[in-house]
């Protein structure tokens, strides 16, 4: 009876998360502020991070010439685990991750950025 509940609970819980998962995919044609979006660095060696519906996030990030660093990098994690790793050494590189719809701190999806060593 324990495990039948559960399972009734987990079932609900992943009809949800399809559901909403749906309704924005359903809305996608539509166009919508951004939930957030930051930038750091500057035009020569920077990265960005933008929420697009609050489940999905586009990273980019850039190191051109004139930039004084060999390398801008940008990595996505979750729970300790990285999603996504890009490095950009002369020109621009960018990428998406989606967004775990669980709650709690452990499905938090975290950016960060960094730069490699002075040229």
């Amino acid at each position: 009876m324990e495990s039948e509940r559960r399972l009734t609970v987990m079932l609900r819980k992943k009809l949800l998360r399809v559901l909403i998962v749906s309704c924005f995919a359903v809305l996608g044609g539509i166009t919508v502020a951004n939930a957030s979006a930051t930038t750091y660095g500057d035009a020569s060696s920077g990265a960005s991070n933008e929420e697009s519906f609050q489940i999905r996030y586009n990273g980019a990030a850039w190191n051109y010439g004139s930039s004084p660093y060999q390398s801008t990098s940008f990595t996505y994690t979750r729970n300790g685990t990285v999603l996504m790793k890009k490095t950009a050494y002369n020109g621009k590189v960018s990428g998406s991750v989606w967004d775990d719809l669980r709650w709690g701190d452990k499905y938090t999806t975290k950016f960060y950025w960094g730069r490699g060593s002075k040229r």
